[in-house]
Parts: C-alpha cells; sequence; structure tokens
C-alpha cells in the first residue's frame, strides 16, 4: 500500500506544467540538505572538544565539559526546531476528496501522510551531529558507551515527538498562541536574566545519561503522540465535517482611507483585506513579527559571527514581511487571477499596490526596529536603517521582478484542509530571498573593512536610495517580465 502511494506521489511530481520548477527547487533543497548535512557534522566534531564559545575546554582536559554544554543548550534546539517546522516544514499533501471515493480504507490514507514524515529532513540532519559528537566522546573511555547510544535515543525520540507534535500546531489555533506565549515567556525571562532555564536544561536532558530506563517513556510518548494524531485526522477524514470549507460572515472593510491614493487604492484594499481574513496571508504578517527580532540572534555573537554577520541580522529584521507577502506575488490572487485579466486593470496599478504595501510593512517593520535594537547603541540603528532603506530601493523591485517567473497557485481556503499546506513561508521563499540579501552584506563587508561601520551602513543605505530614484526604470522591465510571462502564468494558475 505504502508503495502505491509513493508511485502516485511521483506522478504527481512528474505530471504538470511546473515540473521544471518543482525539479530547480528539488535541487537547490537537496544542496542546502546536504549543506547543512556536513555542517552539522563539523560542529558535533567541534563540539566534541569545546564547549562552546565561553566554554574552550580541550577534550583530554575535561571531557565532560561539552556534554554538558550541549545538554544545557537542547532547550533553544527544541525552541527553535518547534519554531521552524511550523513555519518551514511542509505536512504531506494528498487529495483527500478523490481518494474517499476509492475502496482504500481512511486509515491508510492518515497512516501514510503522518508516517510519510518520518524521513524529512528536520528528523535526520540531527544525526549528522549527534552521530560524530557521541562517537569521538565514547573514545575518551569517560562515558558509558550504553549510557551514550541510549541518550542518544531519547533526544531522537524528542525530535520525534516535536515531529508529531507539529501536526496538531498546524490544525489548532489555540494551540499555537499557547506555545508561541510560552516560547516568547521563557526567552524574555531568560533574556533579562530572571531565569536561566538552561541550568534546568543541563539537569534535564543529562538525566538521560543517567537513567538509561527513561528512554521507555520517552518513546511511549512518542507512540501515544502518534495515534493520536492519527485518530485526530481519522475523524475529520470525511466531506461534510472535516474536508469541509468553513463558511462565516463576510465583513466588508471599506479602507476609504487609502482612496487618496487612486487606482492603486482599490488593489491596496484587497490586499489588506486579504491579509486580515486569509490564514495564509496572515502567517506572512506574522512572519514579519518574528523578523523583528532577528537580530537578536547575532546581537552578542561579534566574536563568532563578525560585525558582518551582526549586520546581517539587524538587516533581515526589516525584511520579514516584504520577504513573506513578496515571494508570492501574484500567486496571493492566483485563484482569481484568470478573471482579472480579463479585466480592464493596469498592470502597472496591480504591482504597484504590492511595492506600495511592501514599503508601508517595511517601514512600519522599520519603526519598531528601531525601537527594539535602539538598547543595542547606535550602530545597531544605523544598521537597521541602512537595511530599510535597501529594502526599500532594491529588494522591493527584486521581489516583484522574482515573482513574474513564480507560478505557484496558493489555495488561500488550504487551512481548512486538515492536510492542507498552510505555509505562507517556504524553502521557495528562502531560495528567492538569498541573493537579494548576498549583495548588501558583500557591500558592508568591504566597507566596513576599508573604511568604517557607519560608512559601510551609508554605501548600502546609498543603494536604496539610488533605487528609488530609479523607480521608473526598474518598473518598466518588472511590467515587460510580467507581461511576457502573462500566458504562461495563467496556464499555470488554471492547471491547478
Amino acid at each position: 500500500m505504502f508503495k502505491m502511494f509513493l508511485k502516485l506521489n511521483w506522478k504527481e511530481f512528474n505530471r504538470g506544467n511546473s515540473i521544471s520548477t518543482k525539479l530547480v527547487a528539488k535541487i537547490f533543497k537537496w544542496f542546502w540538505i546536504i549543506y547543512f548535512a556536513f555542517m552539522s557534522v563539523m560542529i558535533g566534531i567541534i563540539a566534541s572538544a569545546y564547549g562552546g564559545p565561553t566554554m574552550e575546554f580541550p577534550l583530554e582536559e575535561d571531557s565532560a565539559i561539552p556534554f554538558l554544554y550541549v545538554n544545557k543548550q537542547m532547550i533553544y534546539f527544541f525552541a527553535y526546531l518547534i519554531v521552524m517546522r511550523y513555519f518551514v516544514q511542509t505536512l504531506p499533501f494528498l487529495n483527500i476528496k478523490s481518494f474517499l471515493l476509492t475502496p482504500l480504507l481512511k486509515k491508510r490514507i492518515v497512516r501514510f501522510s503522518i508516517l510519510k514524515t518520518v524521513l524529512t529532513y528536520f528528523n535526520i540532519l540531527p544525526l549528522f551531529f549527534l552521530i560524530p559528537f557521541s562517537y569521538i566522546l565514547s573514545k575518551t573511555d569517560n562515558f558509558d558507551t550504553v549510557s551514550l547510544v541510549i541518550w542518544n535515543i531519547n533526544i531522537i525520540g524528542l525530535i520525534y515527538l516535536t515531529n508529531f507534535f507539529n501536526f496538531l500546531l498546524n490544525n489548532k489555533n489555540s494551540l499555537v498562541y499557547t506555545v508561541g506565549t510560552i516560547l516568547a515567556l521563557t526567552k524574555a525571562l531568560e533574556y533579562f536574566s530572571i531565569i536561566d532555564f538552561t541550568i534546568y536544561s543541563q539537569e534535564f536532558f543529562y538525566l538521560f545519561y543517567e537513567l538509561p530506563y527513561l528512554t521507555v517513556f520517552t518513546w511511549l510518548m512518542v507512540f501515544w503522540l502518534y495515534s493520536y494524531v492519527k485518530q485526530y485526522y481519522l475523524k475529520g477524514l470525511y466531506i461534510d465535517t472535516g474536508l469541509q470549507i468553513n463558511i462565516s460572515e463576510a465583513k466588508v472593510e471599506e479602507f476609504n482611507w487609502l482612496d487618496r491614493f487612486g487606482k492603486t487604492a482599490t488593489f491596496i484594499k484587497n490586499d489588506l483585506r486579504l491579509l486580515k481574513r486569509a490564514k495564509r496571508a496572515r502567517t506572512a504578517v506574522y512572519m514579519g513579527i518574528g523578523c523583528l527580532f532577528y537580530g537578536l540572534i547575532f546581537a552578542f555573537t561579534d566574536e563568532i559571527y563578525g560585525s558582518t554577520g551582526a549586520f546581517f541580522g539587524y538587516l533581515f529584521s526589516t525584511a520579514g514581511f516584504l520577504f513573506m507577502f513578496g515571494s508570492f506575488v501574484p500567486s496571493w490572487d492566483s485563484q482569481y487571477y484568470p478573471l482579472m485579466m480579463t479585466q480592464n486593470i493596469e498592470y502597472k496599478e496591480y504591482l504597484n499596490s504590492k511595492w506600495s504595501l511592501m514599503i508601508i510593512g517595511t517601514a512600519i517593520s522599520t519603526i519598531l526596529a528601531c525601537i527594539i535594537y535602539s538598547f543595542m547603541g547606535v550602530n545597531a540603528i544605523y544598521a537597521v536603517l541602512s537595511g530599510a532603506a535597501y529594502h526599500m530601493g532594491v529588494n522591493g523591485y527584486l521581489v516583484l521582478w522574482a515573482g513574474a517567473y513564480t507560478k505557484s497557485p496558493i489555495d488561500l481556503n488550504s487551512s481548512a484542509n486538515a492536510f492542507g499546506d498552510k505555509k505562507a513561508f517556504n524553502a521557495k521563499t528562502v531560495l528567492v530571498g538569498l541573493p537579494q540579501m548576498a549583495l548588501p552584506l558583500v557591500v558592508y563587508y568591504f566597507g566596513n573593512i576599508y573604511f568604517d561601520h557607519l560608512t559601510a551602513c551609508l554605501l548600502v543605505a546609498a543603494m536604496g536610495i539610488l533605487g528609488v530614484f530609479l523607480k521608473p526604470i526598474a518598473f518598466s522591465l518588472i511590467l515587460k517580465a510580467y507581461k511576457t510571462e502573462k500566458y504562461s502564468t495563467l496556464k499555470a494558475y488554471k492547471s491547478n
């Protein structure tokens, strides 16, 4: 039965007009998977000899230090794993309604969909760190090999707990808000030095080494959660219940204050309604808010990432909404894009509305980021402002230009489907964003080397300011790309 499902998945991948896009995306995806696998192995080797950036103890001096340090940081690993799974990991999608018309048992459909995630890279990549790390520690003769193996089995069990827990997060908003609040509160208490949770993390995860029998409870939890998720989806696997689109009373927001922008206001109003109503679109807003705090990851790590790494954090903090929303233009309108193209609509006004909304989102992000990073000093403010200027003057155009060639339809009603893909942020978004972030980093790097931080920030900001003045030229090129790709885009949207 599994073989049949895999065959259907393979046929789905090979059929359709977007096979070339899928293939390129898969190649890039596997490139980064191999890269992160290699980096995980290297980090595992390094971590086995040193206890981290603040605990530089050679292996032969005290081999327990690296193991304790890794246990101490496990709380952050699992917190980031839960967040990354929710926003990045795409749950398996099956055409449930068509399968319900076949004699296939519902439990088989559900079982395949859930177990398909067992070999996802989120579950496999940690092994590339754990195996070399544990192997080198076992060679020191200071650790019991069996206990070390069972410690790894416990960690793997917890990883699979987050895997199955992600199914519930993607379908229960109340659970998302609860988990988000707990994670934010935990980080705030640690950031303001009220409670150091890493102390408890070290003691908790070290118990897996001291008390090997705990692995029984860990894996019992894994199998129980798997069973619970399977039953949860089975209950909703009916056209008149879980697969039925929820219909609620429509409330029309006028947004009359936007009328001053003329024809562009019509499209901006539609986008604001989209962001308010569609869960998938709202995720772009949530991710934009989350990216505001991205700079905190690099703020105190100049000795590790250097000043360019810190600049990247500040640069990305104001780009969240621009990338998360802009990377899916015009896919947000894919459901009615063919109808829209039959109307008397100017491409220029349509694209200008998208660009204007991204600029508004970037401006709001910049104000909030300046407030957040004002405690980091004036250099952080310079970096935030220069990054915002670059996004407004350069990346806004690049995102729109990339949209002409990104023909990925979006189902705005997928949030009502238990097996629907609800991600407004996925691997393709990252692929589009990478080259857009490289240029300002290169300019800052050389500007900082040959001059200073302020001059480097001014050079990045100058590119953005220049881009604002070149808007007519940039838009003419973007318009040409959209008109050239118009019919292939329509064909791609209709075939979905």
